[in-house]
């Protein structure tokens, strides 16, 4: 069996991994099929995320199936899986009140200890969730990064009709997108690559795109940012219409400038939003098992996990939506 490692900042390889023991308890045994790579994994490979730590397995987005099971397991042999990005504590304040997704305890798989990126895994069952049998593999590997949209977008009311920009077209942008015109939005994209645009524009033939440059005095009901960089961020203040909404999606480090009198006169909501909790993943499996719901432009390619480096380096250029890796 093998498995990937980052070494430190930029030194990434794969490795014969140890034997992975029997699981015990809650656990499972996981015999990984895809695994997704996500821009916080291309973070941490960068060394752009400074309480990350090395050496460590990186990755968290995966598709497996249940191999062996501990006594207590919440699965059994045979189940499709796909793994929650961190684990939670269930004893928090956060926690308590069902918001898993901001636990103070928790820890970060691929960050701040082991990742899944391997072809076998041991982690508690709490933190999987069982897919349908039927759900083809190229949407569940999908499922997780989707999740992160699905909490995203209930945190404000988006009607058929309303006007909504969505300030870049990667993965979580494009999925954005994906689900907006589900619901009927009026769309705007917004991105600097103009594949990134094509993209976004081959989900619906009445999605409007356009550079950031071009965006000047125009506004919107709602604003997502999903690029997580200084000058979007900046930028999605200023497309709020008075009395809208910007979610905050996109995941930036560093400071900003926060127009406070614009948003107070204009009645501005912000919403902070962080990956999702179980009844996010629930909702979003809903959404991937509706034929019509199309997201099979956003699955870039797979690649064999040995070719590993070429998938790290093409996610890198920016120039793709999800690449994922095979680790069968």
């Amino acid at each position: 069996m093998h498995e990937l490692y980052l070494e430190k900042p930029g030194d990434l390889k794969m490795r014969e991994s140890r034997p992975v023991p029997a699981p015990k308890d809650n656990e499972v045994k996981v015999k990984v099929i895809y695994g997704g790579i996500c821009g916080s994994d291309l973070s941490i490979l960068r060394g752009k995320i400074p309480h990350a730590v090395y050496p460590c397995r990186p990755g968290h987005e995966i598709l497996g199936t249940v191999v062996e099971a501990g006594e207590k397991s919440r699965y059994s042999v045979g189940t499709k899986v796909a793994s929650f990005p961190n684990t939670y504590c269930g004893k928090c304040e956060f926690c308590l009140q069902g918001r898993t997704n901001i636990c103070m305890n928790k820890k970060v798989f691929g960050l701040t200890v082991d990742g899944l990126f391997a072809q076998e895994i041991i982690i508690d069952s709490e933190f999987l969730v069982p897919l349908p049998p039927d759900l083809a593999d190229e949407k569940a590997i999908l499922v997780e990064p989707f999740a992160v949209n699905v909490h995203a977008l209930q945190r404000t009311p988006i009607l058929r009709g309303k006007s909504v920009a969505v300030i870049g077209c990667g993965t979580e942008g494009l999925l954005a997108t994906v689900l907006l015109n589900h619901r009927g939005a009026d769309l705007t994209v917004l991105d600097v690559n103009p594949l990134k645009m094509e993209k976004a524009q081959s989900l619906n033939k009445n999605i409007k795109a356009m550079h950031p440059a071009d965006a000047k005095g125009k506004e919107y009901d709602v604003v997502v940012e999903a690029a997580g960089v200084k000058a979007s961020i900046e930028q999605a203040f200023q497309l709020v219409k008075p009395g809208g909404a910007m979610i905050a999606l996109g995941v930036a480090s560093g400071e900003i400038s926060y127009p406070s009198l614009r948003i107070t006169r204009n009645e501005i909501t912000i919403y902070g939003t962080i990956i999702y909790t179980k009844k996010d993943f629930a909702d979003a499996l809903t959404f991937l098992q509706d034929p019509t719901f199309n997201v099979a432009p956003i699955l870039s390619r797979i690649d064999p996990f040995t070719k590993y480096r070429e998938a790290f380096a093409d996610a890198l250029t920016g120039n793709f939506a999800k690449i994922v890796l095979d680790f069968r």
